[in-house]
């Protein structure tokens, strides 16, 4: 066999992994590194009701809905592997975290003639800590001279 369709082939695999990323919930930040048991159930969608509401639909392979409280998780990986926190009934995807800070973004809705949404980055100083909508905010009881940006 050639060694290019070995790689095309090897390629094709990871892509195909990825792209079938296992949904999970998240009950602690230090469970975002674990991997999915065998014991864990699986689930084909997670998806909030709502910024106002309490509850996370979750969906599972067998085709079953049920509602899980918001503050009862962490957050929750989706099918992209991106990992999801709740906080105060929102959403906000982790898209950056070094060990010192975490960076978030969140869809905002806006209304200036049209409804339209926007994603506004936010901050964390851990990935347990409260979020701000400013870095200067989160990072305000830890000196400067400690953390690089």
């Amino acid at each position: 066999m050639h060694p290019v369709r070995i790689l095309l082939l090897l390629a094709g695999l990871a892509l195909s992994l990825t792209a079938q990323a296992q949904w999970r919930l998240i009950y602690q930040s230090k469970d975002i590194v674990a991997t999915a048991s065998d014991t864990t159930r699986f689930f084909t969608s997670i998806e909030s009701r709502g910024t106002l509401s309490k509850y996370l639909i979750v969906r599972s392979d067998d085709r079953q809905k049920s509602l899980v409280l918001k503050d009862a998780v962490w957050g929750y990986v989706d099918g992209n592997n991106g990992v999801w926190r709740t906080y105060e009934k929102e959403c906000f995807l982790l898209v950056r975290y070094n060990g010192g800070w975490a960076e978030y973004v969140v869809n905002r809705l806006v209304s200036s003639g049209s409804l339209r949404t926007f994603m506004q980055p936010m901050y964390s100083r851990t990935l347990d800590s409260r979020i701000y909508a400013s870095w200067q905010e989160a990072m305000r009881d830890v000196p400067p001279s400690f953390i690089l940006k």
